[in-house]
């Protein structure tokens, strides 16, 4: 027969709230170990002459958290190696924020019988001091994980064990990152004892208060927060009845032309390296991603959630050799690997087309594109001296159209085609390298016009020639940094 462990929870107080039945057992154990001596539960406890062995030693010896719980779980593995009966306290209610029974249940489970004793857990008493229902929502979450999760501000949120000011400092940051500066903040402390205290702060000044193993830190509902949740519902309130009328009227195809609009306005402010502005164009960009979700949704074709989850599905998919056993050592490996792997996809969806770039990339793209396309599967030049060679080619055929009258659109395109061959072989995006000498002419433009007005001429009056010295100047200062 194995050995039981029992795990017994002290509540959130003192003696006073612990179970009958709990206490009878404690009364009755030879062997009581409790993960902290630091509770007034426990010292009431030692206080009626009750034997006790507490953790505290581990927690002076260990670095973190982790590595005390660990030990801990070790060192009931050996007592009940040794013992039949081994009675295990911890604060609060054994599966409320205990991460040790959480490794009791994991690693001792299998060996040994298990069986956990209820308490009375420290949110029981938040609900009694600051007077809210559960059933309006509630959120817990550890001090350690509040990057990573969204915080909607729709719950009420309670972060336990926030157990001196420095750690407070950084909860506040974390918080400020969702919550307004001036929201208000429950720090309550030693709830159920004598010693019970709750102050209401501001958020910026919540770690002015004070703070050991028995605080918790109690947010109320807060519709301002920042969170994608509120993005959402701002688009269905301007999307319903009493909404915005222009905003109702919107359709997918209505959209396109802002969608495009908004996309290389990010990339202007990403080309002017204008941060503040680039900040502000992604949220435009984001709000038409919304504004297309919320129109498919309300028709029953596909919710916001099927968007997310098929992009992070197809990110897991298209990267194996970061959440896979593949490996992929340069970029180039990832590509043929992202490829290889959209390949099968559209095979397995039916979508055999060789070329399906969205119609309306632009055209530079476009090219660029379909050679990449063509050189995957062979159909390329082994080096730059061809496409130079196909551009020195057509340059003649385009000249030789001109003199002839003949076909003249046909070759310039052929032209413009091998010189985007060309700028792919050299490593450059032929649409930015386009973009950036269209910007260096429209300085220097600019700059031509401006020398002129210094020296008293009206520039639409200039000759060709004259204008060409001003231009030698511009490009002269330009170069010059002037």
């Amino acid at each position: 027969m194995s050995s039981c462990l029992h795990v017994i929870g002290l509540g959130p107080a003192g003696v006073d709230q612990l179970t009958l039945g709990n206490y009878r057992r404690i009364c009755n154990a030879k062997i009581i170990f409790a993960r902290t001596s630091q509770h007034p539960c426990i010292q009431d406890l030692i206080a009626e002459g009750i034997h006790i062995k507490s953790f505290d030693e581990i927690y002076a010896s260990e670095t973190s958290f982790e590595a005390v719980y660990e030990k801990i779980t070790e060192q009931l593995r050996k007592e009940l190696q040794k013992s039949a009966e081994v009675i295990y306290t911890v604060p609060g209610h054994p599966m409320v924020a205990e991460k040790t029974v959480q490794l009791i249940e994991e690693r001792l489970a299998q060996e040994y019988d298990v069986v956990i004793h209820p308490g009375m857990s420290f949110v029981d008493e938040i609900f009694r001091v600051l007077k809210f229902d559960p059933i309006e929502g509630v959120l817990i979450r550890n001090y350690d994980v509040l990057k990573d999760v969204e915080l909607t501000g729709q719950e009420w949120l309670v972060i336990p064990q926030v157990y001196d000011k420095l750690l407070a400092s950084e909860v506040k940051l974390d918080l400020m990152n969702a919550y307004p500066d001036d929201a208000w903040v429950y720090v309550v402390r030693a709830l159920g004892t004598a010693l019970e205290q709750v102050d209401k702060l501001p958020l910026y000044e919540m770690d002015h208060g004070k703070f050991d193993h028995l605080t918790t830190l109690v947010l109320p509902p807060n519709s301002d927060v920042v969170s994608f949740n509120k993005l959402v519902k701002v688009m269905e309130t301007l999307r319903s009845e009493g909404g915005c009328a222009w905003d109702r009227e919107q359709t997918h195809d209505t959209l396109k032309k802002y969608l495009i609009e908004e996309s290389y306005e990010v990339l202007d402010a990403i080309e002017k390296q204008d941060m503040y502005n680039l900040c502000e164009e992604l949220g435009d960009l984001l709000l038409q991603v919304i504004f297309h979700a919320q129109i498919a949704s309300e028709a029953s074709v596909f919710e916001l959630q099927d968007v997310l989850r098929g992009v992070i599905q197809k990110m897991i998919r298209r990267h194996p050799h970061v959440f896979g056993e593949e490996k992929a050592e340069t970029a180039d490996d990832v590509i043929l690997t992202w490829d290889r792997i959209k390949l099968k996809e559209k095979e397995q969806d039916n979508q055999p087309d060789f070329f399906n770039d969205p119609k309306g990339m632009p055209a530079l793209m476009l090219a660029s594109s379909t050679q990449r396309r063509v050189g995957k599967v062979g159909f390329d030049w082994p080096d730059q001296n061809g496409p130079l060679g196909k551009v020195k080619e057509e340059l003649q055929e385009l000249e030789n159209a001109l003199a002839d009258g003949i076909g003249i659109r046909e070759e310039l395109g052929d032209l413009l085609f091998a010189i985007v061959n060309l700028s792919r072989f050299l490593k450059f995006d032929t649409e930015e390298v386009l973009r950036d000498n269209i910007h260096k002419f429209q300085r220097r433009f600019l700059k031509m016009v401006e020398l002129s007005e210094e020296d008293g001429l009206d520039f639409e009056q200039l000759t060709l020639d004259e204008m060409d010295i001003f231009w030698e100047k511009s490009k002269s200062q330009e170069k010059s940094g002037n």
